[in-house]
């Protein structure tokens, strides 16, 4: 998890997680200066094993934040999860299941939207689906279209494939497309229809509907570009990783 700021919602998330986790498991917070009561309620969780936190010493960003605990990871699968989101009950369960498939190294799935309140919204406009199994360049594609529904906090992968997804490319703004975009070039991603999350929207992260500039846009899709390249680099050469 990368933690700034949280402190309204994060109590909740970590309490969803770590009912989920078994004593084999842990969950790692990376936070990012924050500024409020975030530390104090990450802190009045210490008295759990399977919690631990690292502190940057400086603000670098949510992606530098998942980078590193994703780096730290010990488990045999890594879940990233947002700090003002709510894991729905059984989601562990369901997602692991899904890796009984030996060819699987992501697995990812849809979310249902909830208020400030936890009070259900409406379900996103554009979802994964199953049919997007056998289609990898397709959905590649998609990521570099805006067209694929892809968010980290509703996916897992194994650990091996850290491998080729670290360190993240500095030229793509997402580590959720990133991850995408590796294990759709390795065929190796399994969609769920379900939703595994309960994604929560409140004033501080809701997205503006202006459409972003053009140029913001091109700069944005020629980033993805060249993290695509450098993920067919790393498949052929996957022990000289270098940042792209």
């Amino acid at each position: 998890m990368a933690s700034c700021d949280g402190e309204r919602f994060i109590a909740e998330q970590i309490d969803s997680i770590l009912s989920q986790l078994s004593t084999r498991d842990e969950l790692i917070i990376v936070d990012d200066c924050s500024q409020d009561q975030t530390l104090k309620v990450i802190n009045s969780f210490n008295r759990d094993p399977r919690l631990r936190l690292q502190q940057t010493p400086q603000r670098t960003g949510h992606v530098d934040s998942f980078a590193q605990a994703i780096s730290l990871a010990q488990g045999e699968f890594i879940f990233l999860a947002d700090q003002d989101d709510v894991w729905p009950e059984g989601r562990l369960e369901r997602m692991v299941k899904a890796f009984t498939e030996p060819d699987v190294n992501v697995v990812a799935g849809n979310f249902s939207m909830i208020d400030e309140n936890r009070r259900p919204l409406g379900p996103p406009q554009v979802r994964l689906l199953a049919r997007y199994n056998v289609a990898p360049w397709r959905n590649i594609l998609g990521i570099l279209l805006g067209r694929r529904a892809y968010y980290g906090c509703c996916m897992a992968f194994r650990r091996p494939l850290c491998r080729e997804l670290l360190p993240i490319p500095r030229s793509i703004e997402s580590h959720d497309l990133w991850i995408a975009m590796v294990g759709n070039r390795q065929n190796s991603v399994k969609h769920l229809e379900e939703s595994v999350l309960l994604k929560r929207e409140h004033e501080t992260n809701v997205s503006s509907p202006i459409r972003r500039p053009w140029p913001v846009i091109i700069r944005s899709r020629l980033g993805m570009l060249k993290a695509l390249l450098t993920a067919l680099q790393r498949a052929r050469k996957p022990a000289t990783n270098n940042a792209g």
